[in-house]
């Protein structure tokens, strides 16, 4: 498949990952992102292109030069692209120490550019890894997430992965990783679920994107929270799983490094 032939809202995820973070070239979002374009990620919203999302996202690339990203999984509906991806280089702040860490995007466009975008990354993950001073792999790459063409949608789909999260355990019910559980690391449920909120969802054939937000009391199991166990907290995450035969799996990237703050400021 030739780049002509690659659907325009792929190809401009193409350019966002190689063109915008793997070079670092800050000319790029005003090629691909309309100016309004805002990214929500770790209950924080970036808002506008140029004032809030390139200086933050241009931070974070200095911070680890030369820094790469890797998809794993792509799907596309023509409207709306999910994208599992990982992050990794050499961090500046732990003198060079490589971290490698998980991330899942959700992003739409307008026809031309694109407009909004809702991660989740790993950040807890790539903490420890630079506190222990020992990365964790990469996971294999797609072979070819940019020959990626629309899919319709499937309500059934829709209809079991809503059913799933309003149960609260994203671990339940299924072949589901959190986090850095995918390579041997713990990823206990970290909330008591009492609420649900799906603030996105969307599928593409089987395969299913969404943001979801728990709120419950804390369960304890992050660094540094003893003592905070039982306060009030929310958890937010996004996922892309596959619904065959009534089952689930795929990869949900939850905000634990938002969590641990959350309940170490009570």
């Amino acid at each position: 498949m030739s780049s002509s032939a690659w659907h325009p809202l792929v190809a401009l995820m193409r350019r966002f990952c190689v063109d915008w973070l793997c070079r670092a070239d800050p000319t790029v979002p005003g090629e691909i992102m309309t100016a309004g374009y805002s990214i929500l990620i770790g209950g924080h919203t970036l808002a506008g292109r140029d004032e809030q999302y390139v200086p933050a996202t241009m931070a974070q690339l200095q911070g680890f030069p030369g820094l790469l990203i890797s998809v794993q999984e792509l799907f596309t509906t023509g409207e709306q692209v999910a994208m599992r991806f990982t992050e990794h280089g050499p961090s500046a702040a732990a003198d060079g120490q490589p971290a490698a860490w998980t991330g899942i995007g959700l992003f739409w466009w307008d026809g031309a550019r694109l407009t909004r975008n809702v991660t989740e990354e790993d950040y807890h993950s790539r903490r420890r890894q630079l506190g222990a001073r020992c990365s964790d792999p990469v996971d294999a790459p797609a072979v070819a997430p940019w020959s990626a063409m629309p899919v319709d949608p499937d309500p059934a789909a829709e209809d079991a992965v809503r059913a799933w999260l309003a149960k609260g355990d994203l671990s339940a019910d299924g072949d589901v990783l959190l986090d850095d559980g995918w390579c041997g690391q713990p990823s206990p449920p970290l909330i008591d679920v009492a609420d649900v909120q799906v603030a996105e969802l969307f599928s593409a054939g089987e395969r299913v994107a969404f943001h979801v937000v728990q709120s419950g009391r804390y369960l304890g199991g992050l660094p540094d929270t003893d003592g905070t166990e039982g306060c009030a907290a929310h958890l937010s995450a996004v996922g892309m799983v596959r619904v065959v035969d009534g089952a689930l799996s795929g990869h949900v990237v939850r905000d634990r490094a938002g969590l641990r703050r959350q309940v170490r400021s009570r």
